[in-house]
C-alpha cells in the first residue's frame, strides 16, 4: 500500500491532549423494534392523541469533544476538555468526566447547557440512530471564547483535537484561530462532524482552515463524501457504488487536493490517505450494543497511537479495536490501553478481510 509516512512521534504513554469544543448531556432511547415498526408505533400513539412507547433509556455524557477526552484519558493520556456550558453543566461534566481523568477546569460556566436525544435502534441494514440536539453554548463557540488559561493549555499540548464543527456557527473562526496559533509543529486533528447539515458553508471550512496544508481530517464515508463534492464542484462515485466506496475515492480526492493527512473510519474498515499513500486495516466483528460515540472513540485510539508512536497500519488497528469495544461493551465506558490491547488479541480472528470488501486503497485518480 505505499510507503510509511514519515511523521513526528511522541514515545510518551501519558500525553498531553487539548480538545475543543462541546459537553452535552446525552438522553439515549433504544428502541428493540426495527424502524419501520417504531414509526408504525408512533404513528398509532399519534391517532389517538398520544401515549407512552416503553424503551430502554439512560443518560451519558456526550458531544464529541467531551467523548473524545473521555476515550483518551482512560487510555493514559491527560485530556483537556475546553468547553463551555451552565453551572450545571459543568457539575455534571465533572460527574462523568472526573473519574475517567478528564481535566474539566478549562470548562467555562457562563453559557447554556447542550442537551440531546438519541434515539437509537435498527433498519433491516444495520444499527441506526437519530439526535435530536439543542447545541446550547456549543453552537456559537468562537475563538474569542479561548480565554487565557485555555490557550496556554493549548499551546503547551502534545496534540489539539478539535470536533463537531457542523454544530458551532463559529466553527470555521474557531478553527481558524486554533490553527493559526497550534502551527504545524504538533499533531493537530479536526473532525468536523456531521457537515452535510450546514453544506453552504463547507467551502468556508475548506479554503480558510483545510487548505492550509497541515493538520488531520478525520472523517466518515458520508462527511468525506459531502466535503470531496463541495472541493471538486461534481458528484463522486456511481449509484450503485457503496458508501465505503464513495468514501474512499472521496478520502483519495481531499488528501491529494489539500495536501493533508485523511484519515477514514467506517464500520468495515479504516484507513489514512496522504498524497499517493494509503494504508488500511479491517474493521472487527462484534455484536453492536450501540452507536452513538463509535467515530469518537476510533478518533481517541487514532489519536493516542500517533502520540505513543504506533507505526500506521498498528495505529489503525489499534483505533479500530478501541470503537470495537466501545460499540460492544454492555456499558457505555471507554476501555483502558491494556484493554484494548487484550481485545485485539482475544479478536485477533474476528477481523473481517479486507480482499472481500472489493475496495481499492492503491493511489490512483481518473
Amino acid at each position: 500500500m505505499g510507503h510509511t509516512l514519515k511523521l513526528k512521534k511522541e514515545t510518551r504513554l501519558q500525553p498531553d491532549i487539548a480538545v475543543l469544543h462541546d459537553f452535552v448531556l446525552d438522553h439515549y432511547v433504544t428502541f428493540k423494534p426495527q424502524l419501520s415498526e417504531f414509526l408504525s408505533q408512533a404513528a398509532r400513539v399519534a391517532a389517538r392523541g398520544g401515549g407512552n412507547i416503553v424503551a430502554d433509556q439512560y443518560l451519558s455524557r456526550g458531544g464529541k469533544a467531551a467523548n473524545l477526552a473521555s476515550a483518551l484519558a482512560r487510555l493514559g493520556a491527560r485530556a483537556h476538555l475546553i468547553a463551555r456550558t451552565s453551572r450545571f453543566g459543568h457539575q455534571l461534566a465533572e460527574m462523568f468526566l472526573k473519574p475517567a481523568g478528564v481535566d474539566t477546569s478549562c470548562i467555562r460556566t457562563d453559557g447554556k447547557l447542550a442537551l440531546t436525544v438519541s434515539l437509537e435502534m435498527s433498519d433491516a441494514r444495520r444499527p441506526i440512530n437519530i439526535m435530536l440536539s439543542d447545541p446550547g453554548s456549543n453552537g456559537n463557540f468562537s475563538f474569542s471564547d479561548v480565554g487565557t488559561r485555555e490557550m496556554r493549555v493549548i499551546k503547551e499540548a502534545e496534540g489539539v483535537a478539535l470536533a463537531d464543527w457542523a454544530l458551532n456557527s463559529k466553527g470555521t473562526d474557531l478553527a481558524e484561530g486554533v490553527f493559526k496559533h497550534v502551527g504545524r509543529e504538533k499533531l493537530l486533528m479536526i473532525d468536523p462532524g456531521d457537515v452535510s447539515r450546514r453544506q453552504s458553508q463547507v467551502g468556508g471550512l475548506i479554503d480558510k482552515v483545510l487548505r492550509k496544508g497541515y493538520g488531520i481530517l478525520s472523517l466518515n464515508e458520508s462527511e468525506a463524501l459531502c466535503l470531496a463534492e463541495t472541493l471538486a464542484g461534481r458528484r463522486i462515485g456511481g449509484n450503485l457504488d457503496s458508501p465505503e466506496s464513495h468514501g474512499v475515492t472521496a478520502a483519495r480526492i481531499l488528501a491529494y487536493e489539500l495536501g493533508i493527512r485523511v484519515d477514514l473510519h467506517t464500520r468495515l474498515f479504516s484507513a489514512s490517505f496522504k498524497d499517493d499513500w494509503s494504508v488500511a486495516s479491517p474493521t472487527f466483528r462484534v455484536k453492536v450494543r450501540r452507536v452513538t460515540g463509535a467515530g469518537d472513540s476510533w478518533n481517541a485510539g487514532n489519536i493516542y497511537a500517533e502520540c505513543i508512536g504506533l507505526p500506521d497500519e498498528k495505529r489503525l488497528d489499534f483505533a479500530n479495536a478501541l470503537a470495537a469495544h466501545y460499540i460492544s461493551n454492555p456499558r457505555p465506558e471507554h476501555p483502558t490501553r491494556k484493554m484494548v490491547e487484550a481485545f485485539a488479541h482475544s479478536r485477533r480472528n474476528r477481523r473481517r478481510d479486507l480482499g472481500q470488501l472489493g475496495l481499492d486503497f492503491e493511489p490512483g485518480f481518473h
